[in-house]
């Protein structure tokens, strides 16, 4: 689903901090932003695509992000450990 202003509420966030963010874009830049079903939007995803939205709005380019791009980026790898 495309986001808007008006879809924000049917999505999930970290954090208010994250929210806030996308709604800035999806309010003041051309982004088209793309948002999959469970997944979650982290503040660290959130602020990537503000801060690439908003250069691409100086730069007049088009953007396009999907929250696929960003699933599992932020989950920690697991450990490797030996077999005793």
């Amino acid at each position: 689903m495309k986001l808007t202003r008006n879809n924000l509420n049917e999505v999930m966030f970290e954090n208010q901090d994250a929210r806030l963010l996308i709604e800035d874009v999806v309010s003041h830049t051309q982004a088209g932003i793309y948002y999959y079903h469970d997944v979650e939007i982290t503040l660290q995803a959130a602020l990537k695509i503000w801060n690439r939205a908003n250069e691409a709005e100086q730069n007049e380019a088009p953007y396009h992000a999907s929250f696929l791009d960003f699933k599992g980026e932020n989950r920690p790898l697991a450990a490797w450990c030996p077999a005793l």
